[in-house]
């Protein structure tokens, strides 16, 4: 079929009798996060001078053309309405967008090959910082994937998995895949572990977590391993050769219980290692992963604290008032936050650990507010705090409910929160000159996740934070102090 118009390029909102040759690369629904309902489906079209746009499919429209259109093949379509493309969440670079209506044609085209199978909007890693809070377009990325976590359940009860990519420049990006992106991911994993994986993942949002940038998923990603893409090409033979000439490896991803931006993954070890950890010169923190089960809940300071809503920290008492002291002055109101110690342990010993609100609720599975309403019943006058502040009337403006924690038995924490008990979890930790100068064994909790299965492994972890030695994990046991 002659087209008058085959190059998307050239379309104009002044008409809506042109003809077009594509080739659809992607299709995906745009899901509203409040209820999840569907708003409309989106589909790439891509023609042969690599121009890509988007046709917006509305919902009254799905059965009508959905059934008519497949990602990887080749169609002619006419008579649509060309309209201004969207100004935020853009996943082409393109001003208009397309528009079906009662008049528009599809029909399967023969593929020629003339059209190629992908194009994306790549930005490359150093850029993502300064894309942070801009909506305006969504970011594609190629990369060598370095390594890749399991899946973790968060408080809400939605799945993520992390994977670190890098690039010719050796910089690493943090990329966050959630839900079925993490799972649709996971398919696609070669049954081969030896081999390096190089993976364009579109449709992302730079985000930034204690001042780095990382990429986080959205209904518009996907992933695409090891794809015959020139970009690819280019990116393996950048990362196969340094810059004396000489030929430099390319390794296969490694799969670690949690990963970092830095891409390196923190070693796994038994707490008898832990409790003799050294802090070499120079470092403030050694962080591990302790793989251990919950064997109870301390009860002596509470399982929740009070707690400033701008910073976050326990608060004071200063002549009767609440005082933070990392904000430096008084607030008339305050909030909650989890603080359960737990003490765990595996075969080699036991300790305890602390688990702070997010990796608390994560556990627990029910928000802190929640529990606190449900088990009160009216507004007391008074209360006694937790941490031994003074008691005192609860102010006025704030509408909530304290339940009273002195001298807290066991018995006194929710059931809610006891079900962790027995649970056994990959714990990632930080050790302090605090843990170690004082004796504090109450290490903080910085990430955590279910790990299920039987903590008694027969296995062996390599302790290198320590000695260097290889110690059994059915070594002597250490007492809980």
């Amino acid at each position: 079929m002659n087209s008058p118009n085959t190059n998307l390029a050239a379309l104009t909102p002044n008409s809506d009798k042109d003809t077009i040759i594509v080739r659809v690369t992607r299709i995906w629904e745009a899901i509203n996060k409040r209820n999840g309902a569907i708003i409309h489906t989106n589909v790439i079209l891509l023609d042969e001078k690599e121009n890509h746009m988007v046709a917006i499919i509305r919902n009254n429209q799905k059965q009508i053309y959905l059934p008519l259109l497949k990602e990887g093949e080749v169609y002619t379509i006419s008579n649509f309405k060309v309209v201004p493309g969207p100004k935020q969440y853009k996943s082409v670079d393109s001003e208009y967008s397309l528009n079906f209506f009662f008049k528009t044609k599809i029909e399967k085209g023969r593929d020629f090959a003339t059209i190629p199978l992908y194009k994306f909007e790549l930005q490359p890693f150093h850029d993502v910082k300064t894309l942070v809070g801009n909506p305006a377009m969504l970011i594609d990325v190629v990369g060598m994937v370095r390594s890749y976590c399991k899946l973790e359940r968060r408080n809400n009860g939605a799945q993520k998995m992390d994977v670190v990519l890098t690039d010719q420049r050796a910089e690493n990006i943090l990329v966050t895949l959630w839900e079925d992106r993490a799972a649709h991911f996971l398919e696609l994993l070669p049954p081969s572990k030896d081999d390096p994986l190089f993976v364009v993942i579109t449709g992302l949002l730079a985000k930034k977590f204690s001042d780095v940038a990382s990429l986080s998923s959205t209904d518009a990603t996907r992933c695409y391993l090891n794809i015959e893409y020139a970009p690819i090409t280019t990116l393996q033979n950048d990362m196969s050769t340094t810059s004396d000439g000489n030929l430099a490896r390319l390794h296969p991803p490694t799969v670690e219980q949690f990963v970092t931006s830095t891409g390196n993954g923190v070693q796994e070890l038994p707490i008898s290692s832990i409790l003799q950890t050294v802090i070499p010169p120079g470092t403030q923190v050694v962080r591990c992963i302790c793989r251990a089960k919950i064997i109870g809940i301390l009860d002596g300071n509470g399982w929740y604290y009070n707690c400033c809503p701008t910073c976050g920290r326990a608060l004071g008492d200063l002549n009767g008032k609440f005082y933070c002291i990392g904000c430096d002055e008084e607030t008339p109101t305050l909030a909650q936050r989890f603080r359960i110690v737990v003490q765990v342990e595996d075969p080699t010993g036991s300790t305890t650990v602390t688990l702070f609100n997010k990796e608390a609720e994560q556990l627990v599975g029910v928000p802190l507010q929640k529990i606190l309403t449900d088990q009160a019943e009216v507004q007391p006058t008074h209360f006694t705090p937790p941490f031994g502040q003074k008691t005192r009337p609860y102010p006025t403006n704030i509408i909530f409910v304290l339940l009273p924690l002195h001298h807290a038995q066991l018995t006194d924490v929710p059931p809610v929160v006891r079900n962790i008990i027995g649970k056994v979890c990959a714990f990632q930790i930080k050790i302090t000159p605090y843990n170690i100068i004082q004796g504090c064994e109450e290490y903080t909790v910085t990430r955590v996740s279910e790990a299920g299965g039987d903590v008694n492994r027969d296995n062996t972890i390599t302790d290198s934070v320590d000695t260097g030695s290889t110690i059994p994990n059915g070594g002597k046991r250490q007492k809980l102090v």
